[in-house]
Formats: structure tokens, C-alpha cells, sequence
């Protein structure tokens, strides 16, 4: 092989290496103006679409006073009628092991429980001294619980937790049947 062909391969190799990311760029650009996109995600949980909104509810605290979600926060809401305190104590111990074992991000997600019935409330008086940590809602007028229903299955009946995300909104249903490994997986990939 000759020094003059040497330097042709190089330069055909310079040129295909500057050529690829070009190359790459353009078909991503190109398909994403066509509107390709991918037919299904790989969460475990439901997304919510369209994501519900989380303002102008008529949510109060323990202390009666007006909650709105913050932005730049995540919640795991779980909506509790106190009906089966078993299943509400096992609900409250997998929000709490989800929001421990989430490594850097735990303090970016908090806890909300969610109830239309005072008198329960105020009967699950063990519940609520078990885990302090978590924000015990009452909503006023259920207006968090028609505007779920109008989308989604009542989350009373349903048991599912809900995420909502930095912006305030609902985006995820976790129902009844996934694991906490399930449930950790997506909060991991999300916060």
C-alpha cells in the first residue's frame, strides 16, 4: 500500500465519521416530524391521558387549612373511605417503604392521604398517629374525587394510588394489583 492511498482511506474514514452524527441527526429530525413515536411505554402503572388537574380543589389539611399541591413536588395520593383499616395500614407502610427506599430524590415525593368521611377520619385516630409524615386531606365538596371519576373509575373503589407530578397533575394510576417493585421501578425512572 502506497503513502497516497493511505491518506485517501483516512480521508474517507474522517469523512464517514463526520458524516454519521450528521446522518444520525437528520433521521431523528425527520421522523419526529412525521410523527413517528412509540405505540406503548413500558411503565407499570396506568398513565393518566389527558393528566388531570390538581387545581382550584377544595382540599383541606388536619389543621383546616386551604392545600394546593406544590410545583416542584411529587405526591403519592391514595384516596381512603377507613372502610378496611388492615388494608389502609398496608396502603400507608408501601407508600412510606417507596418514598424510603427511593435513593437521592426521596425528599422531592410526598405522601397524601385523602378522605370525604370526618367521622372515619376521626376514628382511624391509630392510622393517623402510626405515620405521622404522611398529609391527611379532606376534600370538601369530593371535588378531587368527581374529577378523577370523570376520567378514571372512582378512587375510592379502585384502591389505586396516583401520582402526581412536579406540575401538579395526575399522571399514573397505580391500581390494587402491582408489587412494590413494580411501583418503585416507575418512580425511580420518573423522579
Amino acid at each position: 500500500m502506497h503513502i497516497g492511498e493511505k491518506v485517501n482511506n483516512q480521508k474517507y474514514l474522517a469523512l464517514i465519521i463526520l458524516l454519521t452524527p450528521l446522518l444520525v441527526i437528520s433521521l431523528s429530525t425527520a421522523t419526529f416530524y412525521l410523527g413517528y413515536k412509540p405505540t406503548s411505554s413500558n411503565n407499570n402503572g396506568e398513565l393518566v391521558i389527558p393528566q388531570i388537574e390538581t387545581q382550584n380543589l377544595n382540599l383541606i389539611d388536619a389543621e383546616g387549612n386551604v392545600f394546593n399541591f406544590s410545583t416542584g413536588k411529587w405526591y403519592l395520593v391514595h384516596f381512603d373511605d377507613f372502610q378496611n383499616k388492615t388494608f389502609s395500614l398496608d396502603r400507608y407502610k408501601l407508600a412510606t417503604s417507596l418514598k424510603i427506599t427511593l435513593p437521592r430524590e426521596s425528599h422531592r415525593l410526598r405522601r397524601v392521604v385523602v378522605y370525604k368521611d370526618k367521622e372515619l377520619f376521626a376514628n382511624a385516630l391509630e392510622l393517623k398517629e402510626q405515620f405521622p409524615q404522611i398529609i391527611f386531606l379532606y376534600d370538601k365538596d369530593n371535588m378531587f374525587e368527581n374529577r378523577i371519576s370523570s376520567q378514571l373509575n372512582n378512587p375510592y373503589f379502585s384502591k389505586s394510588m396516583f401520582l402526581i407530578d412536579s406540575f401538579s397533575n395526575v399522571m399514573e394510576e397505580f391500581n390494587v394489583s402491582l408489587t412494590f417493585s413494580e411501583i418503585f421501578e416507575d418512580l425511580k425512572v420518573l423522579l
